[in-house]
């Protein structure tokens, strides 16, 4: 298994979130109101509807693993029966990282036009990606050029990332994969489900390690993964403003100064980071309280609680 990169980040998880809300370290979502009930259906019901069939369990699946390959599975099986919550989704993923031996791990939803065709990204939950790399992805706008989220999208089949990439060769494309590249992102797999209405659709991609080992797992990952689709459908929320509301400990304390009135280079010098860092940070508090200026942040916060009015 190769090394993962080193994870000194320029973009810091708060200042990729505020860009990019719907990109969350960890599982911070709010739990559908149904979500234990729905947590205890058969995962390949995807959520919604009644079950049609039950699928046959898959002998021939195990057959091949070690013991501990075998006992990590068994693991992510047990966790998966009660989970419910993004938190439990990312540790799930975390244990199929571990599983697998994959060091790039990141799986979401994915918002469908009426064609089915990729529309928005609903809620992103990065395992081990680079922020650096997201923040790109989302700001090069390329989704719209990824071939192995389109190829999926359209297929609803597995991607091999090597099979997917071949013969693509528009200059956008090749930029992107020349990027991922230069990211560690030189292979790997995307698999995921489409919900039944087809509005929606889960993807899942394990990357780096073994190229090998990533296509002998291939037909495991395809078999665990409804278990974190049905999660993760469960939990969509919309509109995203609605999604990320929460302030971090870092983000509230440049508010608490924001309130002071300091500027953005005199917050930078009282808590140690960056100008920049604290330009991230005011973007995402704006981001997340929905306005537009310091001023309606800090009132908006003193309304709400989230400051003291003194």
């Amino acid at each position: 298994m190769s090394e993962p990169l080193g994870q000194e980040y320029l973009v810091s998880d708060s200042a990729l979130s505020g860009e990019f809300p719907f990109i969350q370290r960890g599982g911070n979502w709010t739990s559908h109101p149904n979500a234990h009930s729905i947590a205890r259906h058969r995962p390949w019901s995807n959520s919604i509807g009644p079950i049609e069939e039950r699928r046959p369990f898959p002998a021939d699946l195990f057959s091949g693993l070690s013991k501990r390959e075998t006992q990590n599975i068994a693991e992510v099986l047990h966790h998966a029966l009660d989970a419910s919550t993004g938190d439990d989704v990312y540790h799930l993923l975390q244990l199929i990282q571990q599983a697998v031996d994959c060091p790039r791990v990141i799986g979401g939803v994915a918002q469908l036009t009426a064609k089915g065709h990729f529309k928005e990204f609903n809620s992103v939950l990065n395992v081990s990606y680079s922020n650096d790399w997201l923040y790109s992805y989302g700001k090069n706008g390329y989704a719209a050029v990824d071939p192995v989220l389109q190829s999926f999208l359209t297929s609803c089949e597995t991607q091999v990332w090597t099979q997917t990439y071949s013969g693509k060769s528009s200059a956008r494309q090749m930029e992107f994969i020349e990027e991922a590249r230069s990211y560690g992102l030189t292979h790997g797999l995307t698999t995921g489900m489409r919900e039944r209405t087809g509005r929606y659709a889960t993807f899942f991609s394990f990357a780096g390690g073994d190229a090998a080992s990533t296509i002998r797992y291939k037909s495991l990952l395809e078999y665990l993964i409804p278990y974190l689709h049905r999660i993760m459908i469960a939990n969509i929320n919309t509109p995203v403003s609605n999604r990320v509301k929460g302030l971090s400990p870092r983000e509230m304390t440049v508010l608490m100064w924001m309130k002071q009135g300091k500027t953005n280079w005199e917050i930078s010098r009282i808590i140690g980071v960056s100008e920049r860092t604290v330009r991230f940070h005011v973007e995402s508090i704006f981001m997340k309280l929905d306005v537009n200026s310091r001023t309606q942040a800090v009132a908006f916060a003193i309304e709400n609680g989230l400051l003291a009015d003194e």
